[in-house]
């Protein structure tokens, strides 16, 4: 499953190849990331062919009873203990393979749909899993839970690139604050604390919202109205905040400025109000 691999990934029961070569450059073409920017790989998703195969097992022996037709954990083990005997005839180059996997895996493992072991321990649990659920559950069904998996895989895939897009945005916005955000004005402000600031009436009220560096050294973002702003001289360290700047895409000062302008509907300021 490696994305940059010309090889197209097998799928289990799909009918089509679940990934296409270099899949996750055009996932991050679509947010905008340039062709050289490296998307890193994302957490808890399937690093290999191997891993995936792990991963769809867990996946069938999670999947509720209305879906596989097992209604008890119990079921899946006694469709497991009848079906390996019968599939080991058709292994000849390890008799007794089916059974003895079957046979190691815990109450547990069925029940809650956690391999354990190490990882060749788990591959061949995945392919025993794998190869029992091909037998025994209806295909459909399990089309369903690959492409559950698939797409699980590419949302993944697709939040990490927009983090990546963020995060690129984020620092040319703190390198390069734009004239303009959303109606919000950026204005040279006096104080030597304010690294960047904007005006705008937000809710109508006629606001500032800046980053400065505190009297500990660290920056900060905060909104104040422009009251606050005139009667504290411009120093945003004397002034009482109207909104503290929040942000889900960092907690940096910078990122924290840029998701509250982003985020209210806000009108420029009228001339008269204008800094």
């Amino acid at each position: 499953m490696q994305p940059t691999s010309d090889v197209p990934v097998e799928p289990c029961f799909l009918e089509e190849p679940p990934f296409k070569p270099d899949y996750h450059r055009a996932i991050a073409s679509d947010v905008g990331l340039p062709f050289y920017v490296d998307v890193p790989w994302p957490e808890d998703i399937p690093g290999d062919e191997q891993e995936r195969a792990i991963d769809l097992a867990e996946r069938i022996l999670s999947a509720g009873g209305v879906r596989t037709g097992f209604g008890h954990h119990e079921e899946i083990r006694r469709s497991m203990a009848d079906w390996a005997p019968e599939r080991d005839e058709d292994c000849e180059g390890d008799p007794g393979f089916w059974r003895r996997i079957v046979f190691s895996l815990s109450p547990q493992e069925r029940n809650f749909g956690r391999l354990e072991g190490e990882p060749e321990d788990l591959h061949r649990k995945a392919q025993t899993v794998i190869a029992w659920a091909r037998d025994c559950i209806n295909e459909d069904v399990l089309r369903e839970i690959e492409q559950e998996q698939v797409d699980d895989i590419e949302q993944a895939w697709r939040d990490e690139a927009e983090d990546k897009a963020t995060e690129r945005e984020i620092k040319q916005f703190a390198d390069d604050p734009p004239e303009t955000v959303e109606g919000w004005r950026r204005f040279d402000a006096d104080h030597e604390a304010v690294a960047v600031a904007y005006q705008a009436e937000n809710h109508g009220t006629p606001s500032v919202a800046a980053v400065f560096e505190t009297v500990e050294g660290e920056l900060a973002a905060r909104e104040l109205t422009l009251v606050e702003w005139i009667d504290s001289g411009g120093n945003p360290r004397e002034a009482r905040p109207n909104r503290y700047c929040v942000s889900n895409d960092g907690d940096s000062a910078y990122a924290q400025l840029r998701s509250h302008l982003l985020t209210f509907d806000v009108k420029p300021l009228a001339a008269d109000h204008s800094l």
